[in-house]
């Protein structure tokens, strides 16, 4: 499996929060939609009190960079026993 694209969008809600969103798409040709995605929301007021915010909110990327390559071994490892279960019966 290739490492898929991760698109990264931001989204405004109330009260000066912003939703950090993070996608994959994990769909293989002639199979369903496959989507994997991890969310955060964050407030400016989290790194205001901070020595250095840029490397705070730095911080938070990785997190979730992390979590969602994590993600991706996860459905790697389920696509490979999915696979191998189905050539087990002929599939």
């Amino acid at each position: 499996m290739t490492m898929p694209t991760l698109v990264w969008t931001t989204h405004k809600l109330a009260d000066g929060w912003v939703l950090l969103c993070v996608d994959a798409n994990l769909e293989q040709q002639g199979e369903p939609e496959a989507m994997l995605g991890v969310r955060r929301a964050v407030h400016p007021f989290e790194f205001d009190e901070m020595n250095d915010p840029v490397m705070g909110f730095t911080l938070v990327i990785a997190e979730m960079t992390n979590a969602i390559t994590w993600g991706l071994r996860g459905a790697e490892f389920a696509q490979s026993m999915y696979a191998s279960r189905a050539g087990a019966f002929g599939g």
